[in-house]
């Protein structure tokens, strides 16, 4: 998220592991998170060799409060510190020094980060997002060592508009319908040629919708399993994306 905010670029994790492979050899590579919410994400990782921890976020909602409101919890922190500790300890027990290098720059991993150092004695690297990396995460690790971030090669809106449209329009959609979350990750992809960087895709999706270019409605369709589900469909307007100069 840091990338794509602040650089509107996704991180290159192929990029993520050559930079591991300069300080030795990788023993275990993980990544946490809820990836029912990164699908792509998931398959990037594997080609990499980083074995994928799903932690499904837990919603609460209390109905009938004047307060009421979604509140989201992720352990996936929780995993990745017990992790971390688990292998630390291992190292320590058996008079090793390893490197533990952390793809993170939030704060609160500093008492992970102090654990692991000073009382299982193992070298930390901190591999933040230039521009939201904690220095005092930087400071309580050994060193730190970012995340390169690639030249950004923008594109005009109204060009990005019209390739996701042309895309929508070419198909076939996966559901025999589109939605927002097809269109984004199709967009993503390398093979539909979507000019500008990621961030203007999601962008300019959002703007086609607000031009009305994209409608969205429920639509039930059948899975894989045989059963049926709800989702948000998005149907192209091929008269508005004309009207407006998109077809």
């Amino acid at each position: 998220y840091s990338m794509l905010n602040l650089h509107g670029v996704e991180p290159d994790i192929g990029r993520i592991v050559e930079k591991i492979r300069t300080y030795g050899r990788p023993t275990v590579m993980r990544a946490y998170a809820d990836f029912s919410e990164h699908e792509p994400v998931r398959g990037q990782l594997q080609i990499a060799g980083i074995e994928a921890i799903n932690v499904p976020v837990k919603r609460i909602n209390r109905p009938g409060r004047r307060d009421s409101v979604e509140r989201v919890k992720n352990a996936a922190d929780m995993w990745l510190a017990l992790d971390a500790i688990a292998e630390a300890s291992d190292a320590d027990n058996s008079g090793m020094c390893k490197t533990f290098m952390l793809v993170t720059g939030d704060a609160d991993y500093i008492k992970l980060v102090t654990q692991i150092r000073n009382r299982y004695g193992q070298r930390v690297i901190v591999c933040g997002v230039p521009g939201s990396t904690s220095r005092d995460l930087v400071s309580a690790a050994n060193e730190s060592d970012p995340v390169e971030v690639p030249e950004i090669v923008l594109a005009e809106d109204a060009e990005v508009k019209r390739a996701l449209v042309a895309m929508a329009k070419r198909g076939p959609a996966p559901l025999e319908f589109w939605t927002i979350k097809i269109l984004d990750r199709w967009g993503q992809d390398d093979r539909n040629k979507i000019p500008g960087t990621p961030k203007q895709c999601r962008d300019a999706l959002q703007e086609l919708i607000a031009e009305g270019v994209f409608k969205q409605e429920l639509r039930n369709y059948t899975t894989k399993s045989g059963g049926t589900r709800q989702t948000m469909a998005a149907d192209l307007d091929d008269r508005k994306a004309a009207e407006i100069g998109y077809l």
